[in-house]
């Protein structure tokens, strides 16, 4: 089976490596060729454009930052796929992005199920990610090969591709709110005399998810230069869940308040810390240094 794995950033690249130890026939591309070349030099075969990439993949994973960047991608590479292949978006991006992917595929005879992943890169270097899926039942089971490569757990959500992206952002939604009212808490405690180290104890006991006790360590340590996913990345997510819960007509109200911090964290140049550096500007609105 031929895959194609296109976008190489941070988890992008993780389960390229994921995939290549699983001893899959895979081909990368990625717009910055020097991301390649350790995947190269692994097994991988690198394309040198995109219609090298896909034009004899049975499987396309699309690992990109946003809408545009995967709407724009998948547009161009559509009418050059095999009649069937199966297009598996891992990106977070708008139900409404997902539903006019599916559209373009069904008018080109080719596939597509989202297969959106929880958890850290550091996660999907141990093959514990949890895959969220959406899409064909059939179309699913024959990728589970593919998400048991790097995944824990998968779990399919619906038969409408957009699905997995709507639970996507609910998780990515929770799991930011969580960060701010973290950080809200450790700041309140250090300001009324009481260790924050209490509060990492009992955290710990609350959140038993390693991914809530990833962020209870950082958020405690202040440790924001190991990158799991940046503020720049983060404040697209703050944009797509704006602009979701309103095209739901839901207001994100946790959302617009936490958006502010991130405007400001941008604005002190720290687009390239881990997005739960957000917890820093709490600190420093109260005076906390």
């Amino acid at each position: 089976m031929k895959i194609t794995l296109i976008g190489l950033g941070k988890m992008g690249s993780v389960l390229a490596d994921r995939l290549l130890a699983a001893n899959f026939d895979l081909t990368v591309f990625n717009r910055t060729k020097e991301k390649m070349l350790p995947l190269i030099e692994a097994g991988a075969r690198g394309a040198e454009t995109l219609e090298d990439a896909v034009k004899e993949a049975k499987i396309i994973i699309t690992c990109l930052l946003d809408d545009h960047a995967v709407f724009e991608t998948v547009k161009h590479f559509v009418p050059l796929l095999q009649p069937h292949a199966i297009h598996v978006g891992t990106s977070t991006i708008l139900p409404e992005t997902s539903k006019k992917l599916l559209n373009l595929h069904q008018e080109h005879g080719s596939i597509y199920i989202a297969a959106n992943v929880l958890g850290v890169p550091k996660a999907a270097a141990r093959g514990e990610l949890t895959t969220i899926v959406a899409g064909s039942d059939e179309v699913i089971e024959e990728c589970k090969p593919i998400f048991a490569s790097y995944s824990i757990k998968v779990i399919p959500v619906g038969t409408q591709p957009f699905q997995a992206n709507v639970v996507k952002i609910c998780m990515n939604y929770f799991l930011v709110t969580a960060i701010e009212t973290m950080g809200e808490l450790y700041t309140f405690a250090e300001k009324s005399q009481v260790n924050p180290s209490i509060l990492n104890t009992l955290f710990h006991a609350v959140f038993a998810h390693p991914a809530f006790q990833l962020y209870v360590d950082k958020i405690n340590q202040r440790d924001f230069d190991d990158v799991n996913f940046d503020i720049k990345g983060g404040f697209k997510d703050l944009n797509l869940f704006q602009q979701a819960f309103a095209n739901a007509g839901v207001v994100p109200e946790m959302a617009n308040i936490i958006k502010d911090k991130f405007i400001i964290a941008l604005a002190h140049h720290m687009e390239h810390k881990d997005w739960s550096a957000i917890t820093e500007i709490t600190r420093m609105l109260a005076n906390l240094h």
